[in-house]
């Protein structure tokens, strides 16, 4: 005979069943909520590794940048990618950019770095800015920033303003019309002498009475002025605290180097005979010097010179023919017999100029210690 429980065990029984069964479901889903959740931790996790490595890497790439823009500016002894920088200009700032330096690759990922330069107008202080981005997610992006220091070899550096013509004497005997152009200078000075007074007429031609004595010269409504600089310091008013043989150095070792004749940036003359060379180009000026040995050649065969024309001795003049200079000549005594078929053009006046002509000699593009900055 079969028997049955009796009806209360039974109940208790499916109740038990139906607790475990709810238990087993619940520690079910807790085991799933757990995975998933350790899942997706793992998964941001990995996500938050990867970005960081990305951001890293993109840093890395930003100051790859930089290290580039610093090594374009000093390409040579001479900074000739630096004073051919073309500066656009907008609201008082100045910015240029290097040629483009190309991606840098990581693994799977690549990052694209530019390199601008940014600086007051004129300024020798030039910051350096380079922003990475990866080339698939714009998102992924680093900036590094630095400050770097022109120093300039004239002196006043971007404040360098000597006039056309300026001597360490007086002018005299000026025939056959030779010319001077004052461009859009904001003083309207022709030539210069450190002779007082600083008022030195308004070129009278016959008085006699100006140590800046016209003659014949045209400076197309340039005057003149006294008191440029002290007596017997002309060197120094264009060079500042660079000596004749630092210049003279940098001259030899572009020799040395065998610079090209049209990279040339420093030329020092000491031969005695007629000159006829040409230099220089209005965005890459060069700095002639004439030493005291030479004696003033006569600067004749139609050569044009960009630039500065340094000539370190009285200088009779009477024998230059089509010597057109673009920039200043200076003379470190009288200049007596300036003649016919010489044009002399302030640096205002020359077309193509892309810099002044106080920032287109560099000694030396350093980093300011302390200017590094990323973000």
């Amino acid at each position: 005979m079969k028997t049955h429980p009796p009806p209360l065990v039974s109940a208790l029984f499916r109740q038990r069943a139906a607790v475990t069964l709810l238990v087993v479901m619940m520690l079910i889903i807790a085991m799933a909520i757990l995975t998933l959740t350790t899942s997706r931790t793992g998964m941001l996790e990995q996500k938050i590794t990867g970005n960081d490595a990305r951001s890293k890497e993109a840093f890395e790439s930003a100051e790859a940048g930089i290290e580039y823009g610093l090594a374009y500016l000093t390409n040579n002894s001479s900074y000739s990618n630096y004073t051919a920088l073309v500066w656009d200009t907008s609201g008082g700032n100045q910015s240029a950019s290097p040629t483009a330096s190309g991606d840098v690759a990581s693994g799977d990922f690549s990052y694209t770095p530019t390199t601008t330069y940014q600086r007051a107008v004129d300024s020798n202080y030039i910051k350096v800015v380079s922003t990475a981005k990866e080339t698939h997610d714009n998102s992924i992006t680093a900036t590094d920033e630095q400050y770097v220091y022109a120093a300039t070899v004239l002196n006043n550096g971007p404040a360098f303003n000597a006039p056309p013509l300026a001597m360490d004497g007086c002018l005299s005997g000026v025939v056959g019309g030779p010319d001077i152009y004052v461009g859009t200078r904001a003083d309207g000075i022709a030539a210069g002498t450190s002779h007082s007074p600083a008022n030195q007429g308004a070129w009278d031609p016959d008085s006699g009475t100006s140590c800046l004595n016209r003659g014949h010269l045209d400076a197309h409504g340039g005057q003149p002025k006294g008191d440029l600089f002290t007596p017997g310091t002309v060197w120094s008013y264009i060079f500042g605290t660079f000596t004749r043989e630092q210049i003279k150095a940098k001259a030899d070792q572009e020799v040395a180097e065998g610079v090209a004749d049209s990279d040339r940036t420093y030329i020092w003359v000491t031969d005695t005979g007629n000159y006829h060379d040409s230099w220089g180009s209005a965005t890459h000026p060069v700095i002639l010097v004439f030493a005291a040995a030479a004696d003033c050649p006569k600067i004749n065969g139609n050569p044009t010179i960009y630039g500065l024309v340094f000539i370190d001795s009285a200088c009779t003049a009477n024998g230059w023919g089509g010597a057109t200079v673009y920039g200043s000549v200076i003379v470190n005594g009288n200049v007596d017999k300036l003649n016919a078929n010489t044009a002399i053009y302030d640096w205002t006046a020359t077309p193509g100029a892309t810099n002044p002509l106080g920032n287109s000699f560099i000694d030396t593009i350093s980093k300011i210690p302390g200017t590094w900055k990323d973000f």
